[in-house]
């Protein structure tokens, strides 16, 4: 089951000054100039990831 990710970034070049979610920026004085992105990601269990790492280690 996919999830949605709101997140408020600031850029400077090519790099992430800062990366929140929009709640959190409410106080922010800088809040106009972030680029507000929407994005889904699939979450692991915790489980899942250490396998995935354990299987890297093995072919190294």
């Amino acid at each position: 089951m996919r999830k949605k990710l709101k997140l408020n970034i600031k850029f400077k070049g090519d790099q992430v000054l800062c990366a929140r979610s929009p709640f959190l920026c409410l106080s922010c004085k800088d809040r106009n100039k972030c680029e507000r992105i929407e994005t889904y990601y699939y979450p692991y269990k915790y489980a899942d990831i250490k396998e995935c790492f354990k299987n890297d280690e093995r072919k190294r």
